[in-house]
């Protein structure tokens, strides 16, 4: 296949819309083309907001912060019901994490089982520290994933791009 020449300002302006939107270039377009080749057309519209609205809203929270409890729930019936094996398990991974939601610990850890001395052993960190939820987990093909907790602000805009793309699919 021979290398497609992109034109040079254009590249420019996706690579600066990509960081604003705090996703590395080369991850945007694995997303794209991976939703381009399962969906086989145009995968999702993706879109920063309108400029207005966004001034309009000034520094002021958006209108529907996301909450720890509801990323963890979302993550829950995501995993339970419709994400592709493919990506729980790129949510069991370090670098993809990092890489998607800026995150420093993966968002799915397995557990041994379902019993709750083996949940909150895999909830710990290396450190002891818990990390994941202990109450809130996610089942699949017989194995059992604490999710994690540590969401901030931060990493909220990159939850709500990265659920766009999965909760559209059905």
């Amino acid at each position: 296949m021979k290398a497609a020449k992109i034109a040079p300002q254009l590249l420019e302006r996706a690579a600066n819309i990509f960081a604003e939107l705090g996703l590395p270039f080369e991850q945007a377009i694995n997303v794209f083309l991976a939703k381009s080749v399962q969906a086989k057309s145009f995968p999702f519209s993706v879109a920063l907001k309108n400029e207005e609205k966004a001034k309009g809203a000034s520094h002021s929270q958006t209108p529907h912060k996301i909450s720890n409890a509801e990323i963890t729930e979302a993550i829950q019936d995501l995993v339970e019901h419709s994400l592709p094996q493919s990506e729980i398990e790129n949510l069991t991974q370090l670098t993809y994490c990092c890489n998607t939601f800026g995150l420093s610990f993966p968002v799915l850890k397995l557990a041994k089982s379902t019993r709750p001395e083996d949940i909150r052993s895999a909830a710990k960190d290396a450190k002891e520290r818990n990390r994941y939820s202990t109450t809130k987990v996610a089942q699949r093909d017989e194995k059992t994933y604490v999710i994690c907790t540590q969401w901030t602000d931060r990493h909220r805009n990159a939850f709500c791009r990265w659920q766009a793309i999965f909760s559209n699919e059905s």
